[in-house]
């Protein structure tokens, strides 16, 4: 029987029969143990065996609450409650990407414009695509006089520069796009970082000697309580700061880039970028001023022009910004903070 979206119900069968069976063994304990003449053994194993009934009750409260009911992203992706939340709240066109359908004949009379991305672009977290960058600007157009535009969101959780490389080729070969815009995320070159110690940081942890699925509650006590601090996870950003330190992982990413800009050079289409700050950074050797400098001052070299969303965050609340405690993914807010900024940069002289 598959375990689905609420897990396996022979494994919270066990909470049941566990708690219950706990409390018939308290029953028994003051029913039949002679507390006359062990009185105080009585009273502390007693007590003991309430207490953890008490314990049971709240264990099994949570067990139902998050198998059942919890429904929220999390940084990884990797729990239930996370997976209940794509199920309800995302739909993908025949593309599996989250976006309308496409047509592949483009009309003579519009002009297509492809958001290539990740999970930020994609909208992890956000629940109503309306409230997404890519669709606030698209909002925007249809307002401006400005001829018919179709904005198309390429975004995929997890990808990188590699990935987004025959994804930008099938939008201009197939699709006939005319403007591309890359929204470039720091960890866009991890797939070239070589594991060293056999230590990934691309995956998230996941436990060595017990398996979490029989238990939501012990899923969420995992993923949502040790893992953010595990070495692989609060190290993540120092790692990404340590691969582009590196010249040599540094020219590979550019080779990558080159091959972008040169695509949509040859076919004359437009490139921009957009550098999408992670609003919630661990550890120390990360400098996302300095990096988006960096990345700005590469493209504009090769005549591309840049828009860094960086400053957005200047004077805003962080914890505001993100998906939730769990999730440091751009929230609704962040977007339309983003999508303001994009705006403004790329599109301001389309407005009516």
């Amino acid at each position: 029987m598959a375990g689905g979206l609420y897990g396996f119900p022979a494994d919270y069968a066990l909470w049941w029969l566990a708690f219950a069976s706990l409390l018939v063994h308290t029953w028994c304990f003051f029913r039949f143990y002679p507390g006359k003449q062990r009185p105080r053994m009585k009273l502390v194993v007693g007590n003991g065996m309430v207490t953890l009934c008490l314990l049971g009750a709240v264990a099994l409260s949570a067990e139902t609450y998050l198998r059942f009911l919890s429904v929220g992203t999390d940084s990884f992706g990797m729990t239930s409650a996370s997976d209940r939340w794509f199920t309800l709240h995302v739909d993908l066109n025949s593309q599996r990407v989250r976006d309308a359908e496409w047509v592949v004949q483009k009309p003579a009379d519009v002009r297509r414009i492809a958001f290539v991305g990740d999970s930020f672009t994609y909208g992890w977290g956000v629940e109503r695509v309306e409230d997404r960058f890519t669709n606030r600007i698209a909002a925007r157009f249809d307002d401006a006089p400005a001829g018919k535009i179709e904005v198309m969101n390429v975004a995929m959780p997890g990808w990188d520069t590699g990935d987004q490389i025959p994804a930008i080729n099938d939008m201009i070969d197939r699709y006939g796009v005319d403007e591309i815009v890359l929204c470039y995320v720091a960890n866009d070159i991890e797939r070239l970082i070589p594991i060293q110690g056999g230590i990934d940081p691309t995956e998230p942890p996941k436990p060595r000697w017990f398996n979490v699925t029989g238990s939501a509650l012990v899923e969420y006590l995992f993923y949502r309580v040790y893992a953010p601090h595990s070495p692989t996870v609060s190290g993540y950003h120092d790692w990404l700061a340590d691969a582009y330190d590196d010249r040599d992982l540094m020219r590979r990413q550019q080779d990558r880039l080159g091959v972008i800009i040169k695509k949509c050079r040859d076919e004359g289409v437009t490139l921009r970028v957009a550098l999408m700050p992670y609003i919630r950074i661990g550890g120390t050797r990360l400098k996302p001023t300095n990096l988006h400098k960096r990345l700005a001052t590469f493209f504009e070299t090769n005549g591309v022009q840049v828009v860094d969303l960086l400053p957005v965050l200047v004077g805003q609340d962080t914890a505001e910004l993100v998906v939730n405690a769990h999730d440091a993914h751009p929230n609704a807010r962040a977007h339309e903070l983003f999508a303001d900024t994009i705006w403004r940069a790329f599109y301001a002289g389309d407005s009516p």
